[in-house]
């Protein structure tokens, strides 16, 4: 029979986002967001009838959350139709006496399986032909891999498929410059003799395609987006086992919110226009920062502010950044801002009857500075 597995990981429930400065209502929905993300994605499970769903690891943000967050998450897994496999990450590592797995245990279905011993897990008391062999973390932080027991057992248990599921870096496709997660290496997870390895840690997709077939390893990458470092939609695998041998998988977008990160250069109202639309379309479910440079007259420069409010209300959050717009000097500004006859009036003056624009802007910015 043709084995259907959903794969996801790096949800992080319980992160904060504290750090931008975001109001306690956004902060709120924000973590709110990944719970209704994971419930989305059981949803999905189900409805595409699949067998066994994957947490890849960093199913949680640290080691101790709150027992009621704890307590929402295995009771939004246990309505999972299938077997679902979690795997301790390196945020959620698993410990002797942890309190976060402890919990998580006692509140968790039966068809919720722990993976945290080095061991190899058959199914085949939930009707499923299939090994799991998990390469779990137990720390924040490793130079070596998990990968390690594979290799030393006498024999694999038999079982029509052989799956991994481990988190961590493999080299290539995860950056781990100090080698500090869990690094591993393609030949590595080829040489185990596995069908294929569910991969979490690394928060993009990987393949990058929204299709695959027959590779050796996939990365579902996050869920639900959580910065502006993180540029896609949020993102999962529908992975099947088919009867001939083949797996494939087709990526399926999960992500509530979205982050969009902007540079852009306008010289004119058309041009200021142009980046409102754009930011606009991205719709309300959106957290926008955008930077401006460039040089406007008067009137589109006292105006960017209004424009700035009227994005703010079509946005779910943006960070406005026009610390490099300026307004263009004209005759008409050098009167309305320096006596006559005084030092700036004159030099500016001069720029301007010598036509040199950029040399112009440069002085007024000059003395806008001094000013300070």
């Amino acid at each position: 029979m043709t084995i259907k597995v959903f794969h996801t990981g790096d949800l992080h429930l319980g992160m904060q986002f504290a750090n931008r400065g975001y109001s306690a209502e956004i902060r709120q929905e924000l973590i709110e967001a990944r719970f209704r993300v994971l419930e989305h994605m059981v949803s999905k499970a189900n409805e595409e009838k699949c067998h066994l769903f994957v947490v890849a690891g960093d199913l949680f943000e640290r080691p101790r959350l709150k027992e009621e967050q704890i307590l929402r998450t295995a009771e939004i897994l246990s309505d999972f139709s299938g077997v679902c496999a979690v795997l301790p990450g390196n945020h959620d590592y698993y410990h002797p006496g942890s309190f976060l797995w402890e919990k998580f245990n006692t509140y968790a279905a039966d068809n919720i399986i722990l993976l945290y011993v080095k061991k190899p897990y058959s199914l085949s008391d939930y009707g499923l032909d299939v090994v799991l062999y998990p390469a779990p973390c137990q720390a924040k932080h490793s130079a070596e891999n998990s990968l390690e027991w594979i290799f030393t057992l006498p024999e694999k248990p038999p079982a029509r498929w052989h799956l991994g599921i481990a988190h961590g870096a493999v080299e290539g496709y995860s950056p781990d410059f100090d080698r500090q997660y869990y690094p591993m290496q393609e030949n590595e997870l080829l040489a185990t003799g596995l069908d294929f390895w569910f991969l979490g840690h690394t928060h993009v997709r990987v393949p990058a395609a929204a299709e695959f077939v027959n590779t050796p390893f996939a990365y579902c990458g996050t869920p639900e987006p959580d910065g502006f470092d993180c540029r896609h939609e949020g993102s999962a695998w529908l992975v099947k086992l088919g009867e001939d041998g083949n797996v494939t998988g087709k990526a399926i977008n999960t992500g509530i919110y979205r982050f969009l990160d902007l540079e852009r250069t306008i010289n004119s109202a058309e041009e200021f226009a142009e980046v409102m639309q754009e930011l606009t379309e991205a719709g309300e479910s959106t957290l926008v920062r955008v930077k401006l440079q460039g040089i406007l007259n008067r009137e589109d420069f006292e105006n960017r502010l209004q424009w700035r409010d009227r994005l703010q209300e079509k946005l779910f959050y943006l960070e406005w950044d026009d610390t490099n717009l300026q307004l263009e000097i004209s005759p008409e500004t050098i009167a309305e801002l320096f006596p006559e006859g005084s030092f700036p009036y004159l030099f500016l003056e001069r720029l301007v009857k010598r036509k040199d624009k950029k040399a112009l802007q440069m002085a007024y910015s000059l003395l806008q500075e001094v000013k300070k």
